[in-house]
């Protein structure tokens, strides 16, 4: 099965249907940036950092920060974009039901006394409860690192969850406002993000705090890393800034001391970030024809070492590019399944692979649609679902994502973990096939099935606690330095962590890809030499173009024709990573555009500076 072209691969993964094509169009005629003018003083970049002599915080901090939901000011608001967005979208959910999407059966699903599905508002800051402690250095570290949410029946009447990371902490001088003089300041990044969607809107924020006391927090809001799905902001580019009323409830923290033990190791495993342009000539072709307005930063990795570009924002450059959460959609699949499948190959060997995915269900988990769709379920295996050729459900991306294919968005969308699988079996037979294996079609189910099967066997072998984002968490990720994967995860009664949806959903930093980028480079070997992935079947990425484990291929001819491919991973927006045969990875994060993608041949740029660096 060859790969298809990158160009093709980013039509296949532009949105469905008519309607919302024709949003986007629409949408490129509005206001790229936001105005400003309107915007307060202290929404520049320059108030969420330490200034330079800052003295050491006076007190520590430890406790826990209860937000209020909050009227963010907007920019363009709704009202500005409605003609152009036909609808209000600051009701992201509301707004597709209206472009012809059914929701209806969702909202349904409401539980009694939950803020209803159409009235979530994407405008209001979520009014959720955050934990910190505060080092003798300075940081500032919040107890959760994850997706911070709470159950579909409790949740604040904001679109948006929160995924908050380190800070500072640091004395006020005697340039602060008056009523803050003698208080301690402290500030923090985070990301807006949402269970089921793959972007995240960065953000930062900082508050006042002295004994007991605190002040309101004041937040801005500017990149849509990966740019939205159900909630639309194709090109207009939406910037916010509230000030939130909250309460504070000192030592109320279990475990401080283990928290900022934890964070010591998490900084001396960090890898250093410098300047791109250090690299100097060698790189000045990276990108050069991408739309710069598209991306959030470029980087290249070397020796440990992440060189990458400032991160702008209408503020000033973000000043905490090292703990960034960003989305990066399609490419979670590479990070989620892709990762787990070549892990469990080197535990247990690939007979897993060519297992029966219904084999790993009950019969009263499913009732599948048809005789036919039986027949066809009974030879799909998990390889066919890693490399999307099950032959199940509509022929390709487009018809799959249309407005008429309800079943994809019931499965995608339901709350409930079991919803989801009994809308995944209610699949038909691809018409346009004879049976699985056959042929390439681009369905993002196929990878959350594939995980979940995954999964069962992962429990089949070391009992029913077992998560496979728990082994990725411990087998893959930590031994290679990265402390806290995120990604985004069906509903559960306790708030707490549920499954993956593996298609989407990763929110990961740019030292995270780094790292996982460098381990598919070094052919699935660890920092210490400790063999985490199937070598055999990372090795055979770097010999063909063909779509291998959620992996693309970018196919790159140096100037004596030699012909290389490497392993790409690839998300909607713009995102990318790219592992060199030469050990080095490129990575590129898109912003506030879904639809935006780099050509092969823009692509082929990143592949380029790296042998540039180092020759292949």
């Amino acid at each position: 099965m060859s790969k298809r072209p990158f160009a093709l691969l980013m039509v296949v993964l532009a949105l469905a249907s008519a309607v919302a094509l024709t949003v986007a169009a629409q949408a490129a005629a509005a206001p790229s940036e936001p105005a400003l003018d309107d915007a307060p003083s202290w929404v520049t970049v320059d108030n969420f950092v330490p200034p330079p002599g800052a003295r050491k915080a006076s007190r520590a901090f430890e406790g826990t920060l209860t937000f209020t939901t909050t009227q963010m000011h907007v920019t363009p608001g709704p009202e500005e974009m409605e003609d152009v967005l036909w609808g209000d979208y600051s009701h992201p959910w509301a707004l597709w039901d209206g472009w012809g999407y059914d929701f209806d059966w969702l909202a349904a699903t409401d539980p009694e006394g939950a803020v209803p599905l159409f009235g979530l508002d994407a405008t209001l800051f979520p009014g959720l409860e955050v934990q910190f402690v505060s080092t003798k250095q300075g940081d500032l570290v919040p107890v959760e690192r994850g997706i911070i949410r709470r159950p579909v029946r409790d949740r604040t009447g904001s679109f948006w969850e929160l995924i908050v990371g380190p800070g500072k902490v640091w004395r006020e001088g005697k340039c602060a406002e008056p009523q803050w003089r003698g208080w301690d300041k402290a500030a923090f990044p985070f990301s807006l993000v949402q269970s089921q969607e793959g972007e995240s809107l960065i953000g930062l924020a900082f508050f006042y705090y002295k004994n007991k006391r605190v002040s309101p927090l004041h937040v801005q809001i500017t990149r849509d890393s990966g740019g939205g799905f159900i909630f639309w902001d194709v090109d207009f580019n939406m910037t916010a800034w509230a000030t939130v009323d909250m309460r504070y409830t000192p030592r109320t923290v279990a475990d401080a001391g283990e928290v900022r033990a934890a964070y010591e190791r998490e900084l001396a495993g960090r890898w250093e970030l410098r300047p791109l342009c250090e690299l100097g000539d060698a790189v000045a072709g990276m990108g050069a024809t991408v739309d710069e307005d598209n991306v959030l930063t470029m980087a290249m990795v070397v020796d440990d070492t992440i060189y990458h570009t400032p991160v702008p924002t209408p503020f000033g450059d973000y000043p905490y590019p090292e703990v960034m959460r960003a989305g990066v959609w399609s490419a979670s699949k590479s990070l989620i399944p892709g990762l787990a499948a070549l892990r469990l190959a080197q535990k247990y060997g690939t007979d897993f692979l060519d297992t029966k995915i219904v084999d790993y269900f009950d019969p009263g988990e499913y009732d599948f649609a048809s005789d036919e769709a039986e027949e066809r379920w009974n030879m799909v295996t998990i390889w066919h679902a890693l490399h999307m050729t099950t032959g199940m459900g509509p022929a390709g991306y487009d018809p799959n994502w249309a407005a008429d294919s309800l079943n994809t968005y019931q499965w995608s969308y339901s709350y409930d973990l079991a919803d989801q699988i009994w809308y995944y079996f209610r699949q038909e037979p691809n018409p346009e096939v004879d049976g699985p294996g056959e042929a390439f079609y681009y369905m993002d189910q196929d990878m959350w099935i594939a995980a979940l099967a995954m999964q069962r066997f992962l429990q089949q072998k070391e009992g029913p606690g077992a998560t496979l984002l728990g082994m990725l968490a411990r087998e893959v990720y930590e031994p290679i330095g990265v402390d806290h994967f995120v990604a985004g995860t069906v509903y559960t009664e306790t708030g707490a962590v549920g499954f993956p949806y593996s298609a989407w959903g990763a929110l990961p930093t740019l030292e995270y890809l780094a790292k996982a980028g460098t381990l598919i480079a070094n052919v699935g070997r660890g920092p210490d030499g400790t063999q985490i992935l199937d070598a055999d079947l990372v090795q055979d990425f770097f010999g063909n173009d063909e779509y291998q484990y959620a992996f693309w291929k970018t196919r790159y001819t140096d100037a004596d024709d030699d012909t290389y491919y490497v392993p790409t991973m690839s998300g909607a927006g713009g995102s990318y990573v790219l592992s060199m045969p030469n050990g080095l990875v490129g990575i590129a994060l898109g912003c506030d555009s879904y639809n935006f993608s780099w050509s092969s041949g823009q692509m082929r740029t990143i592949v380029e500076a790296a042998d540039n660096v180092r020759p292949f």
